[in-house]
């Protein structure tokens, strides 16, 4: 019974994720050029990022659990005015799996004395396949299942805009749609149902307030709007800051988990971090939740003006 209701889920899931076409991270804070190719530049040096998420460990069999590894690098240029990025994410979810490549490119306008405003264009190439050979295809009929077909691979570019304001460097808000072109990982394959990749609208807010002289509270938001599959999703969450050292944090998922974040700058350069995700889901009968890890690497040497702590 358990075998059963293990492919379903992961059946379902697999061709949800593969529709929605977007990556869940607990570490987004640190992530933002993710969500947002306007962000590319904005920490003021170059930065190297890397994230490992293990979601739904301990319950599913067969390696199915949806696993993710990313790494991005950004980097300001034309002194400060501009910033490019780069990206690379492998997401495998059940019998799919999923890389893409994107670039970001970025300019900053000073709006004000102590704001800027920033737009950003991304370039995304996506290729992926799902292996059916996998599947154990609870009725013969099932036309999620590909007659005839072990396997099949699919390919896909598309364009992303953002937005991102920062006011003295302790408040930001961005508004960003990374993907605009409507594309189908399934568009050469009849399959029922539309399996479109939907607008995803994110917008992320956040910001920095000293509590005492050696602690920070730095509280922020990420709320995503996809008008069809998945309509409404928010992130919320608050991290407290020890000696521009330790940062220890709670965030709350509409809908499917609470998580706790520690995270620790080990030198001016280097930061590592964990999250734990406890699922408050259905799901949670079969998981004992989802880890993530984060490596950070900042060339603090860029520029000597540049403080190693930036918060956004």
């Amino acid at each position: 019974m358990n075998k059963i209701i293990y492919t379903t889920a992961f059946l379902l899931f697999s061709l949800m994720a593969m529709a929605q076409n977007d990556v869940q991270y607990t570490h987004y804070l640190f992530n933002r050029l993710a969500y947002n190719p306007a962000y590319a530049g904005s920490e003021g040096m170059p930065v190297i990022n890397a994230i490992y998420r293990n979601q739904w460990t301990g319950g599913f069999a067969d390696g199915k659990a949806p696993k993710t590894g990313t790494i991005n690098f950004h980097t300001p240029i034309q002194c400060g005015r501009g910033g490019v990025g780069l990206g690379f994410t492998s997401d495998k979810a059940g019998i799919f799996t999923s890389n893409r490549l994107n670039g970001a490119y970025a300019y900053k306008f000073q709006v004000s004395k102590s704001g800027t405003l920033s737009a950003g264009l991304g370039l995304q190439y996506e290729f992926g396949n799902a292996d059916f050979a996998r599947t154990n295809p609870l009725d013969a009929g099932d036309n999620t299942i590909l007659n005839g077909n072990d396997e099949f691979s699919n390919n896909r570019f598309n364009v992303g805009a953002g937005l991102y304001y920062t006011h003295n460097d302790n408040f930001y808000i961005g508004l960003s749609v990374p993907q605009l072109i409507n594309t189908s990982f399934f568009q050469n394959v009849d399959i029922s149902g539309d399996g479109n990749d939907f607008h995803t609208y994110y917008l992320m807010f956040g910001f920095a307030k000293d509590l005492t002289n050696n602690v920070k509270i730095v509280p922020g938001a990420l709320i995503s709007y996809n008008g069809k599959n998945v309509p409404f999703e928010f992130d919320v969450n608050a991290n407290l800051v020890f000696m521009e050292k330790l940062w220890v944090g709670l965030n709350y998922r509409l809908g499917d988990s609470i998580d706790g974040l520690i995270q620790y700058q080990l030198n001016d350069q280097l930061r590592a971090g964990f999250a734990y995700d406890f699922t408050t889901s259905d799901i949670r009968q079969y998981s004992n939740g989802s880890l993530e890890f984060l490596l950070s690497y900042a060339f603090t040497n860029y520029s000597n003006k540049i403080s190693n702590v930036r918060y956004f």
